[in-house]
């Protein structure tokens, strides 16, 4: 169970059973270079393709990784313990809408815009922005979603123009080499690289190419950053969360339960939107406790891979995370925190876990947990709850749980987090519409939309002067004609009403337009 490094190589043992993964290669700090060095070559022309036939062949990528689902969902299953369900419903589901909705659209998020100049100041002259591939994009990607997350961040990179280059982790190693197989059937070759290892291959990456995209933990999210920062490389840093619900007095209970359940255990509670702290009015604390416990009682623990859907709750993916859940849950109940269902593991499994009573100076409630462990907080009301939430470094997703949907709205703005929800909790990180981002410690990466195309791009701005004049107003020698210009500008700010305002620049700038120019067409002598 989990992986070592050592002698070059990746090892390691299934989460499952304990059986032995066959062992992965770590790539070099030469072979990396390698790797994006024929990337790059490849990107040349793949940038100078239209992005109509660049989506074309990634529609094409897409349906070749679904030719593979089987494959990939095993891999997904052995090498990191995910029910079947999960390995298909959720990691494998949403990669599906991710190819359509970028591929359908192409056209659409890469558009030139014209600038509209000031025809007085800058006549005859006109320009665009084009949006430019930065060239190849790294992503070191985590182990908690090894073909989502990967998908939602190469497919709008390779679009745009880029090559890519993943470096997942060590933790997935074997199910991100079949992704990336199964991709590079349909696209260039070298366009899409894969690079195995663990922090100094990661390190090696980000000194390598124009771009990095990190997701995982803060530690590491911010040594790239830094590193991104020295290269001064673009980043997009999207870090961990310590998650709030809140349940107001009005929620429909038995929604707010099934919800946050699923927020808070899905994937074995390893998700970095997941449900980590539940924040409930007094009037309904003890009603919602007992509907959440009796959900989480009901979920089955263990491997489902004799009979897919039988089970919701897997084992922990490696023996550390396994190891930071309960230290955090035995801390909390040292502390007099108790302990309503669940609290123990079950082989390499974590047990669906209700907590209350928890002092909220511990780390159950300040630090993420990233397991499946739920602790509830009663408060006196909606303001408390948003206190209470607000009161962490992290600020990724937070949801707000009540019938009276326009108050939620109002309380989920005051959340200072990148992606807030009413009456739902983490589903729009399937959504690649969904504008996905955080603040604080979860880092400052955009992801999903058109804002990802835009943050895979450069602007590059193309102007063209049809003007005939000898020369521009502002061009030396200095005259009286430009000094008075540019003294009625600055000056007529100040001056009256905006529409004042207007009409008298407006008579300074042609009146001292029409001096320069007739001086400037007689060749008089200006002082």
């Amino acid at each position: 169970m989990g992986e070592i490094i050592h002698d070059g190589w990746i090892h390691g043992a299934s989460p499952l059973d304990g059986a032995p993964l066959s062992p992965v290669r770590v790539t070099t700090a030469d072979g990396i270079r390698g790797v994006v060095r024929r990337a790059r070559q490849a990107q040349a022309a793949w940038a100078a393709r239209p992005i109509a036939e660049r989506a074309r062949l990634l529609a094409e990528a897409g349906r070749c990784l679904m030719g593979k689902a089987d494959e990939i969902a095993a891999e997904l299953h052995r090498e990191l313990g995910k029910p079947m369900a999960d390995a298909y419903g959720v990691d494998l589901g949403s990669t599906p809408e991710v190819f359509r909705y970028y591929t359908t659209r192409a056209e659409d998020f890469l558009p030139a815009e014209d600038v509209a100049f000031n025809p007085v100041m800058f006549p005859r002259k006109k320009a665009r922005v084009e949006r430019l591939p930065h060239g190849v994009v790294g992503l070191i990607m985590p182990w908690n979603y090894p073909v989502s997350i990967p998908v939602h961040n190469l497919v709008p990179a390779l679009l745009a123009g880029n090559a890519v280059v993943l470096k997942p982790s060590e933790h997935a190693a074997r199910t991100s080499a079949a992704l990336v197989g199964a991709l590079s059937d349909a696209l260039p070759e070298a366009l899409l690289g894969l690079v195995q290892g663990g922090a100094e291959a990661g390190a090696a990456l980000v000194a390598e190419v124009d771009q990095i995209v990190f997701v995982g933990g803060v530690v590491g999210g911010r040594a790239v950053a830094r590193a991104a920062a020295e290269r001064l490389i673009p980043a997009q840093i999207e870090l961990g969360g310590k998650d709030a619900a809140i349940v107001l007095r009005d929620a429909d209970l038995d929604r707010a339960a099934h919800g946050i359940a699923w927020a808070g255990f899905v994937n074995a509670g390893q998700s970095c939107a997941g449900v980590e702290r539940v924040y409930v009015e007094s009037e309904v604390f003890d009603a919602f406790v007992g509907r959440l416990v009796a959900v989480a009682e009901r979920l089955r623990v263990g491997d489902d891979g004799a009979a897919p859907g039988t089970v919701e709750i897997g084992p922990m993916a490696t023996p550390a995370q396994l190891s930071r859940v309960e230290a955090h849950v035995s801390q909390a109940v040292a502390a007099g925190a108790q302990v309503r269902c669940g609290g123990a593991r079950r082989g390499n499994c974590y047990l669906p876990t209700v907590l209350t009573g928890v002092d909220p100076s511990l780390d159950l409630l300040r630090e993420e947990t990233f397991g499946p462990v739920i602790p509830v907080v009663a408060v006196p009301d909606a303001d408390a709850a948003i206190r209470a939430a607000n009161e962490s470094a992290y600020g990724l997703t937070g949801s707000v749980w009540t019938r009276d949907v326009a108050r939620g709205a109002a309380l989920a703005r005051e959340l200072r987090v990148g992606v807030a929800t009413v009456n739902n909790h983490m589903f729009t990180a399937a959504a690649p519409q969904a504008v996905w981002t955080g603040r604080g410690i979860s880092g400052y990466g955009v992801q999903n939309g058109s804002a990802v195309v835009q943050a895979m791009t450069r602007p590059r701005l193309l102007a063209v002067d049809e003007n005939t004049a000898p020369r521009e107003l502002w061009w030396f020698p200095y005259d009286r004609a430009f000094f008075d210009l540019a003294r009625g500008m600055v000056r007529s700010l100040g001056r009256g009403s905006k529409l004042e305002r207007l009409s008298s620049a407006g008579q300074m700038v042609r009146g001292a337009a029409r001096r320069w120019l007739a001086a400037s067409r007689s060749g008089e002598e200006r002082s």
